[in-house]
């Protein structure tokens, strides 16, 4: 059966099946390999990158890029990727736990309008991500005693868990 993108394989529809069955979760090519593996469906390596840039291309899942070594986590995107709804906000990466916060800000927001008026450069918020250390994990490292935590209530920003 072919569809928008090609055909429609075997290993297409497992994997985009897993992803859209664990749509909250980040999933890396090896997540994906040991679950088929578990599942009693092993593909080979190669299959898996090569499906993820397929449906990737298809705008079904999203890439995320995890560091500069080229380590990359794919999610589910399903209607929001292909409305393209997820490239209008900034990304938070907690380097403790792993953890990826789409953040829809209007303070960074403005920065981007700052920076593409005055200085001629037009930031994409789908692949800005900011690295640093997310609530819970920086709770653990202060014994809970985090006074910081708090002063973000009265922020305009919209975030979740990705």
């Amino acid at each position: 059966m072919q569809r928008r993108g090609g055909y429609q394989t075997k290993q297409k529809t497992l994997i985009l099946s897993y992803l859209e069955s664990h749509p909250e979760q980040h999933i890396t090519a090896a997540d994906l390999l040991h679950a088929l593996t578990e599942n009693g469906t092993p593909m080979g390596a190669a299959t898996i990158y090569r499906q993820l840039e397929k449906l990737e291309q298809e705008g079904l899942v999203r890439r995320y890029s995890l560091d500069d070594r080229g380590s990359a986590c794919w999610q589910y995107g399903g209607a929001e990727a292909k409305a393209g709804t997820c490239h209008s906000h900034f990304h938070l990466k907690c380097t403790e736990c792993g953890k990826l916060i789409h953040l829809d800000c209007d303070h960074l927001h403005e920065i981007a309008h700052h920076v593409a008026e005055d200085h001629g450069f037009f930031i994409d918020p789908s692949r800005t991500v900011f690295y640093g250390i997310c609530e819970d994990c920086h709770g653990e490292e202060t014994g809970g005693h985090d006074h910081a935590a708090h002063a973000h209530s009265d922020c305009c920003c919209k975030h979740h868990d990705a």
